[in-house]
């Protein structure tokens, strides 16, 4: 019975002791030594800290992070996962919203850590592998240990500009574990390539899928993927075969011509995931790669990483959107209208998910949870709690879910109810097209579209009145040379509305 991921690492460690699971450029940890580590922090962070407690982990992405994530865990607590680079007034609310009793450094960030800290006790991570196991009282620890207790935190931004901590358990990750590992069979020979930073959930299988089955997970720096050349060359060198990234960066690779310079014929399957994926960008990968799986995944941090999946099996139009496909096993996705039953087939709903995958709400923060947290209103009989995501989709004749934007990005205009994404998904069309956002001036009315690429304002502006209809049509057409991006690498919309809308 599994009721923590600390029994997939004992269980690995005891078949595989020896066996190197974790690289970065500078430290190899095989699982005997990850879990000698894990158990000395966790001894540490037992001394200071009662169990059911959240501690900040602030440290260098690097084989480290694991070792502290599981030493949280040994000692009963939950870990929170904040990057070093994150603008300091967030970390300041992130702090006085979780009032966490430690903080774990490392060499690196300690002199923040302390100044950010307060009376937070700050662990360094390399004093706390000095320090002895003590096996005992892990011990009485694991006793108590409950399915349903915390694993992690996840800071999401929102919309109200204060950060949501969601919430995410054991049983909820192992749930997502041994259904991503037989769904795409990954097992001792998986190799992992982790793009997304460990703060974001789709590292979760870089992170957890090597506990479960002895495959292995390289880190590389977060500057190769400014380069790509360079992480593609990382991933031949090392003979990866599987990519678990943000459609952005997969776009990334295109955009920069890096599979002139070198092909990694090594990879086997690839899931792009947390954005729609231009279908000429995939198109490319496909054909760079002909022996490889694609998958597209998608899910909500609450959700914990995907719930939902869908294998591209041949070339695709480059104006196609590709299915978000069907739901995981043990989750269920309901398309709820405004009024709030179920859509029919081809009818848009908003997409309601249920299951073990959910998150138990944001952290000290029972408003947010409650507005988006309910009552499943098809389900009159009992209680059954499903997250209402935001996203819009509907049920196409093959029974697959398909994509069609946020309830936030939906506006109407002319008498039209219009979707942003559907725009963007237009220009994104454009071959000589890199990265596009559309935004809404509610004040004025008018649709800006704002992209990267090879393409003047004026013709690209031709080119969509040949795809979408009058009223669809941007207003203002801005060309950035590059286009910014968030933490999480998706584009920062929030910056761009600011200084595009002045909202």
């Amino acid at each position: 019975m599994v009721i923590s991921v600390l029994d997939y690492l004992d269980r690995t460690a005891a078949i595989y002791p020896e066996r190197k699971v974790f690289h970065d450029l500078e430290k190899t940890v095989s699982f005997r030594e990850l879990r000698q580590e894990a158990k000395a922090v966790g001894s540490t962070v037992a001394k200071m800290v009662p169990p059911h407690q959240p501690v900040i982990i602030y440290m260098e992405r690097s084989v480290n992070n694991i070792a502290a994530f599981l030493g949280c865990a040994y000692a009963g607590c939950f870990y929170v996962p904040i990057d070093k680079d994150m603008p300091v007034e967030r970390i300041k609310m992130i702090i006085e919203l979780l009032a966490p009793k430690a903080v774990i450094c490392d060499k690196k960030t300690e002199v923040t850590a302390r100044e950010l800290s307060g009376d937070i006790f700050v662990i360094r991570f390399e004093t706390a592998l000095e320090g002895d196991v003590d096996e005992h009282t892990l011990a009485a620890i694991r006793f108590h240990i409950k399915a349903t207790d915390l694993l992690y935190v996840l800071f999401t931004s929102g919309s109200t500009g204060v950060p949501k901590g969601v919430t995410i358990s054991h049983e909820a990750v192992t749930d997502f574990i041994e259904w991503i590992c037989g769904c795409c069979g990954f097992d001792e020979s998986t190799s992992f390539c982790n793009q997304s930073p460990f703060y974001f959930d789709v590292s979760l299988a870089d992170i957890y899928v090597p506990l479960k089955t002895g495959a292995v997970t390289y880190i590389p720096p977060k500057s190769y993927y400014m380069f790509p050349q360079k992480v593609l060359s990382f991933i031949k060198e090392h003979q990866i075969n599987t990519l678990i990234w943000v459609a952005s960066a997969l776009c990334n690779v295109v955009n920069c011509r890096a599979f002139d310079v070198c092909v990694p014929e090594s990879v086997r399957f690839v899931v792009f995931t947390a954005e729609v994926m231009p279908c000429k960008h995939l198109n490319e990968w496909m054909r760079r790669l002909p022996n490889a799986m694609f998958s597209n995944m998608y899910g909500p941090t609450e959700a914990t990483c995907f719930c939902t999946y869908y294998y591209v099996k041949h070339e695709v139009s480059d104006t196609d959107k590709i299915p978000l496909g069907k739901p995981c096993e043990n989750s269920e996705i309901v398309l709820i209208t405004d009024d709030d039953r179920e859509a029919a087939p081809g009818e848009v709903g908003e997409i309601c998910i249920l299951g073990q995958c959910l998150s138990q709400g944001y952290y000290n923060d029972w408003e947010r949870t409650r507005e988006v947290f309910v009552q499943n209103p098809l389900n009159p009989y009992w209680t059954e709690r499903m997250y209402r995501t935001g996203d819009l989709a509907y049920i196409n004749e093959d029974g697959d879910i398909i994509f069609v934007g946020r309830k936030d990005f939906q506006i109407k205009r002319l008498g039209y109810r219009i979707e942003l994404g559907e725009i963007e998904a237009a220009i994104l069309s454009e071959q000589r097209i890199k990265s596009a956002c559309c935004l809404f001036n509610k004040s004025t009315n008018e649709i800006i579209a704002i992209y990267t690429g090879e393409i003047a304002k004026k013709e690209l502006g031709v080119c969509l009145r040949q795809i979408l209809p009058q009223y669809m049509l941007p207003n203002h057409y801005i060309h950035l040379d590059a286009m910014p991006l968030n933490l999480n690498g998706k584009i920062d919309r929030v910056s761009l509305k600011k200084e595009y809308t002045k909202e």
